[in-house]
């Protein structure tokens, strides 16, 4: 079974290789209370926009990577 690893966010469903996720910092927590979506390639990384943490500022980019 394929699986879909995520940094700097949190998944809220799959459906194949389409991917719906919150942005969260890995500093302090804190999740956006809004959905993005985005498709994660078969092979390689897919890099999403970059954010800043409203609550404690810290820069990070959200990344998913697809595992077969």
């Amino acid at each position: 079974m394929a699986t879909i690893e995520i940094e700097g966010g949190e998944i809220v469903n799959t459906r194949g290789t389409v991917v719906t996720y919150k942005q969260k910092c890995s500093a302090c927590g804190h999740t956006y209370p809004y959905n993005k979506t985005t498709i994660v390639p078969a092979y390689g990384v897919r890099h999403c926009r970059a954010f800043t943490c409203p609550e404690c500022g810290h820069y990070q980019e959200v990344s998913m990577t697809y595992n077969k």
